[in-house]
């Protein structure tokens, strides 16, 4: 962040350099220029300058910038009375301005445009009067003079004219400031549901686990039991440690799992309650979620497929992270599957008690008889360059979470050029 006192610098100068883009009406020397367009644009911008300051600061350089362009570009000989006799109202233009800006406190208008709009108006009217009158002061030298009401006019549109095109200009730059932070907290928001999906389906695969792992533990417990039965009979043979202590040990040891796994689950959980941004959101804002996500996916692969959506469904869930998780791993597969560019289609639909998600692509399909196999934990066909193999547990943990829904989670054949047809349902009353 610069400091005040460089924005200071920056203010004063641009407005110097604006204030030599002018025009003089009335066939005076009286200027109408672009720089209090500018300063008025830079003091609502910046808003934490010292207003009086930098109109003083302003106006003062001003004033000496055009004296010294005087000197410098003159055709005549210099005379810094005369120069200065020219120059000098535009101090009072600048410290009359910023006078009213400053009891006006636009700073607190700035969105709210025809409130600051008006200020400004006002400011730059009676500035421009102000600097008229000390103009016309100094050259008339205490000799009475009156205003041409044709002036004062023109100074009345130019004052309106001037003002609501600077805040005009204004909104459009903060318009497109807000509309770039939107931009900004919608990447973000999206990430952060894509993530809290993610944990979200581990986190109801490692509750599975456990119950493995539970029944792990009773079923080696059982074992010790049944085993140290048999041993005071003499019906096993003796050993160094014993057979059912042996049992013992792998039960405590697999209760320990369960301990570890327990922990983890805690952690993810409470990761999962404060990233859980959202409560509910619609089908349709969830499937824009999912075709954003798997577009980006698809560029990064450097493949150009084609996404279409049919929704015909209004209906909004309270599992938003459940479906972002399925239906971004089957579009994801999707696009996995089609080699260098294809189609991949998502289609909504409402039938009966039921909501059905179709997911298809043109990618290289599923082998005949490989459609009972996907769905088993570990079994993939997925290969990366160096050919090792994918976990092979993305569909089998869709299958999962779908199931927790009530639901369903199917593949079939499709036809040509569609290879390859998800279909999920799940009961609506269950969203």
């Amino acid at each position: 962040m610069p400091s005040k006192a460089f924005t200071l610098i920056m203010l004063v100068a641009a407005t110097m350099l604006f204030g030599e883009l002018k025009f003089q009406p009335f066939e005076s020397d009286f200027r109408i220029s672009f720089g209090i367009g500018a300063f008025f644009f830079f003091l609502m911008w910046l808003r934490d300058v010292p207003i009086m300051l930098a109109s003083l600061l302003t106006g003062s350089a001003v004033v000496l910038f055009r004296i010294w362009l005087d000197y410098v570009m003159g055709k005549e000989v210099f005379q810094f009375y005369q120069s200065a006799l020219s120059h000098v109202p535009s101090l009072a233009f600048y410290l009359f301005f910023g006078l009213v800006i400053w009891l006006g406190r636009a700073e607190r208008y700035v969105n709210a445009p025809l409130k600051l709009g008006l200020i400004g108006a006002i400011a730059d009217l009676s500035a421009n009067m102000a600097e008229l009158l000390v103009r016309k002061s100094l050259v008339s030298q205490g000799v009475y003079f009156e205003f041409v009401p044709q002036e004062e006019y023109l100074l009345l549109i130019l004052a309106f004219v001037r003002s609501f095109f600077i805040v005009g200009f204004l909104n459009i730059i903060q318009m497109r400031h807000l509309r770039e932070m939107n931009r900004e907290q919608q990447l973000r928001f999206e990430k952060m549901l894509m993530i809290s999906s993610d944990l979200h389906v581990e986190a109801l695969y490692l509750k599975k686990v456990m119950g493995h792992i539970e029944q792990a533990t009773r079923n080696g417990y059982n074992l010790y039991r049944e085993l140290r039965t048999r041993e005071s009979r003499d019906e096993v043979p003796e050993l160094d440690p014993p057979l059912s202590r042996r049992a013992l040990s792998i039960a405590e040891e697999v209760h320990e799992i369960k301990k570890d796994s327990q922990r983890i689950l805690s952690g993810v959980s409470r990761i999962i309650q404060q990233e859980r941004v959202v409560q509910e959101l619609t089908i349709e804002e969830i499937v824009q979620l999912v075709l954003n996500a798997n577009q980006k996916y698809a560029r990064m692969l450097k493949k150009d497929i084609e996404f279409t959506s049919d929704l015909q469904t209004s209906l909004a869930t309270r599992h938003v992270y459940s479906l972002l998780s399925v239906l971004n791993n089957l579009l994801s597969n999707a696009v996995e599957a089609i080699e260098d560019s294809g189609i991949v289609r998502l289609g909504v639909y409402e039938q009966q008690e039921e909501i059905l998600f179709l997911v298809s692509d043109t990618g290289s399909g599923i082998a005949s008889g490989d459609e009972t196999f996907i769905f088993i934990p570990g079994y993939t066909t997925k290969y990366d360059k160096q050919g090792n193999a994918s976990t092979g547990i993305g569909l089998p943990h869709a299958r999962n979470v779908i199931e927790e829904l009530g639901g369903t989670l199917e593949v079939r054949q499709g036809e040509a050029p569609e290879k390859t047809i998800f279909e999920v349902r799940i009961p609506i009353h269950r969203l």
